[in-house]
């Protein structure tokens, strides 16, 4: 696939919730403004559609895309560019930090956006209110295009037949990860070995929940058998054997957890509980998902040239593991071969508009010794932040802007100071910037979708859970004290657990973990200030607001009570899927 291409000929807007502007006084309606015309390049951009963009049709049909291996590489890059988007917002929503706002991470932004109505008043619903950014019927589309890549790449005339099995893993590889995230967020769903036709039965039930599980499990283990340890540099970001045994470990690691590995699930589902559960409660899940994360490990470390970053500089190391291009933690991204508008849209608004960290995830960071930092719940004086703020972990300063402090992660850096960057006037207690760690003027990024931390964080959790406290504190305090934070020594599984989940918490981030993870485990506090109860922020100035410089006061206090609802531990399918007669609907919905 190589490095991305990246359309730099349009001015754009520099980052996210952060809008560069020639004045801090701008108007909030010249920034819509701009927001609208960035929305019109972004209509006429989607409809400018190259190759890359376009599925195999009538006008791209088999025999001429699979004619020669470079127009084959072309499909093959299709399939990464639809496959792995997931949970990000490729296809144009631009109310992007869904997950963050319905798990309480981040404030929903506006009262018009998306997040708004899901985090306050409805939740999940079929008809509207949905959470998967792609949209449910689109993972059908990926899988398809991944299938009719390994159903047809033995028609290349000058490809030799181990690189047409490479191929063929590559795309089965693909197909298991889209599956490994709908197994999370949906629990059984149709299950598909091959590309359908008009000839075939379209009309596929869900599977079973171990059948999804077994399926995504064998397919993960003939692609690690079949794919490379490494790639050339020319192909960097391809499917690798590490990144094969982290799917399987990932999909271990959610059978394990509470909410499936279980015969009693969140609510009945009478005849179809198999569906939401795999039907008893094993301890030897905990087992399968420790070992799955071993193996990622020692093939990512001893063959695929992966490695934590710990270098002695936690602000670097972590800023570099999250941000760098291919660099040597992450084990697979979502690279665009796109060069137009819609892909620095979607990715800039991966950070939304208006978005803010609330105290509730905040409370998850460390001080930068280790200990817990207190927020003021009365009228405090604005330098009291600025002290609280500044003793915060590396992790923390890698991820949030402060109100009037420069960003941590860009430092010295003229585009990155408080003085250049707009924000909106609200009540959060910072702004996210994270994978933009020294990143200049580079509007883009590259989503990681796997870093070898979360092989590490999969082992420590699995083990912690086994009765296994040493090997549990031995993986979690390779990421822990890479951050720069002294070891942990607790040895009782309940309190162990409870900080390898807010290691989870503290590391992960915005990389699409944390609203499905405190669902998996669930917690008991789910709807008691993480998704649903008062949601909490710092708030400013008397409460009206924090602004760019001026302020003067600040505490914390409830900004909106969240919705939760137990028929949100796994997404509704959408009802027009429901329709059509097929699929039957997860309880509650």
């Amino acid at each position: 696939m190589g490095s991305p291409v990246w359309d730099t000929s349009i001015p754009l807007p520099k980052h996210s919730i952060l809008v560069q502007t020639s004045s801090s006084n701008q108007s909030k309606s010249n920034v819509m403004k701009r927001i609208v015309y960035i929305l019109l390049l972004f209509v006429m951009g989607a409809c400018q559609k190259d190759f890359l963009q376009l599925p195999i049709s009538n006008s791209t049909t088999t025999d001429s895309v699979f004619s020669t291996t470079i127009k084959a590489q072309s499909a093959i890059a299709n399939a990464y560019q639809r496959s792995l988007c997931q949970g990000i917002p490729y296809q144009g929503f631009w109310n992007s930090m869904i997950t963050d706002n319905i798990s309480g991470a981040l404030t929903y932004g506006f009262a018009w956006t998306w997040g708004n109505g899901i985090a306050t008043s409805t939740g999940l619903t079929a008809s509207g209110n949905i959470e998967d950014m792609d949209g449910y019927a689109f993972n059908f589309t990926a899988i398809r295009q991944a299938y009719l890549v390994k159903e047809n790449i033995d028609k290349v005339t000058d490809m030799s037949g181990s690189d047409k099995a490479i191929v063929k893993a590559e795309m089965q590889a693909l197909v298991a990860y889209r599956y490994e995230q709908m197994f999370i967020m949906y629990g059984g769903v149709p299950v598909l070995s091959k590309s359908l036709t008009v000839n075939d039965d379209l009309s596929v039930p869900r599977a079973p929940l171990k059948e999804v599980l077994d399926s995504i499990t064998s397919w993960c283990d003939a692609a690690a058998a079949v794919l490379p340890s490494q790639w050339p540099a020319t192909f960097t970001g391809r499917m690798t054997k590490a990144a094969a045994l982290s799917i399987k470990a990932k999909a271990l690691l959610y059978a394990a957890r509470p909410l499936f590995n279980t015969g009693t699930p969140y609510l009945d589902f009478g005849a179809n509980n198999g569906l939401i559960c795999l039907g008893n409660s094993d301890p030897a899940r905990w087992q399968q998902a420790a070992l799955a994360a071993e193996a990622g490990i020692k093939e990512a470390e001893l063959n695929g040239g992966a490695k934590i970053i710990n270098t002695g500089n936690p602000l670097d190391d972590y800023g570099t593991a999250t941000s760098t291009p291919s660099n040597a933690e992450v084990l697979l991204a979502f690279k665009s071969e796109s060069g137009n508008l819609n892909t620095f849209f979607n990715m800039h608004n991966w950070q939304a508009y208006g978005n803010g960290l609330t105290t509730n995830y905040l409370e998850f960071y460390y001080k930068a010794d280790g200990t817990n930092q207190v927020w003021p719940t009365s009228s405090t004086a604005f330098s009291d932040y600025l002290t609280r703020i500044q003793d915060m972990e590396p992790r923390f300063k890698a991820s949030f802007k402060a109100w009037e402090i420069d960003t941590w992660n860009n430092p010295n850096d003229d585009y990155w100071s408080n003085k250049t960057l707009f924000q909106w006037q609200s009540n959060v207690c910072a702004f996210p910037v994270k994978f933009y760690y020294k990143a200049g003027t580079r509007g883009w990024f590259e989503f990681p979708i796997f870093r070898l931390a979360a092989l590490y964080l999969n082992a420590a959790e699995a083990y912690n859970e086994m009765g296994q406290p040493a090997e549990a504190l031995t993986k979690l305090n390779v990421i822990h004290q890479r951050a720069g934070l002294p070891a942990i020594t607790e040895t009782d599984q309940a309190a162990l657990r409870t900080i390898i989940q807010r290691e989870w918490a503290v590391e992960f981030f915005d990389e699409n973990y944390w609203l499905h993870d405190i669902k998996h485990w669930k917690r008991s506090d789910i709807g008691n200030g993480l998704i649903g109860g008062g949601i909490r922020t710092l708030k400013f100035n008397t409460q009206t607001g924090g602004k760019q410089t001026g302020n003067t006061d600040y505490e914390d206090g409830v900004l909106y009570q969240g919705f939760w609802a137990p028929r949100q531990y796994l997404n509704p399918f959408p009802q027009t899927e429901i329709n059509k007669g097929t699929l039957i609907q997860n309880p509650g919905y």
